[in-house]
């Protein structure tokens, strides 16, 4: 059954995913996951407010151990990327204090490199007996969510950490928790072209235990 067909007919669910889709929206769900790529460039039109809901309904769908929802979302968009952008020039200034307003530029230039930009954090629970490594797997189950479902409708998306992701500065400047780490940058937007992705053949990464 065409993805269209599956999803319009879930429409009253809660959870459902509002289908107003370009046309570039693969036309079925197996086509949706092996034709996902990581975008190289990315332009206007971002996600609307309805279709980023949709977007995030789907990441908090991601498989969970435990239930403890761990995943934490901070969406960045409009003025908000410059913010964004001025920290990544903190983190620039930091690692090299003698660096140039044009380098600092071009950090803070990384932050306008899509429309939308979700922040992936994991907020784990070190008390919890699900090992915090868990959670953070829970947390990029939700990450691969946010770049399906924006295919789904239609978008390109990618998939960024960097050293970013790991510094302080940045940290607490999306309001990471002692307990918490960055999972990743997820960037979205209109491609202007399709980024083929090269794929491993099966056989190469794929064993089987039978009789």
């Amino acid at each position: 059954m065409a993805a269209r067909q599956i999803l319009s007919e879930s429409q009253d669910r809660e959870d459902s995913l509002n289908i107003d889709t370009p046309s570039s929206a693969p036309a079925t769900l197996i086509d949706l996951l092996t034709t996902r790529a990581s975008a190289i460039k990315l332009v206007e039109p971002g996600p609307s407010e309805e279709q980023l809901a949709s977007i995030l309904k789907a990441a908090v769908s991601a498989a969970d151990h435990g239930r403890l929802r761990p995943w934490r979302f901070v969406v960045i968009r409009g003025d908000g990327r410059r913010r964004f952008g001025d920290l990544l020039a903190r983190v620039q200034q930091d690692a090299d204090p003698a660096a140039s307003e044009t380098q600092l530029e071009s950090a803070r230039a990384k932050a306008m490199r899509a429309p939308v930009i979700i922040a992936l954090l994991c907020e784990a629970d070190p008390a919890s007996k699900v090992p915090v490594i868990e959670q953070q797997f829970a947390a990029a189950a939700a990450g691969a969510h946010l770049m399906l479902s924006a295919k789904a409708l239609g978008f390109g998306s990618n998939w960024k950490t960097g050293s970013a992701a790991y510094h302080p500065i940045v940290r607490e400047g999306l309001g990471c928790g002692r307990d918490g780490s960055i999972i990743g940058f997820f960037y979205i937007g209109t491609e202007p072209k399709p980024s083929p992705l090269a794929r491993a053949p099966i056989e190469s990464v794929v064993r089987h235990w039978s009789d």
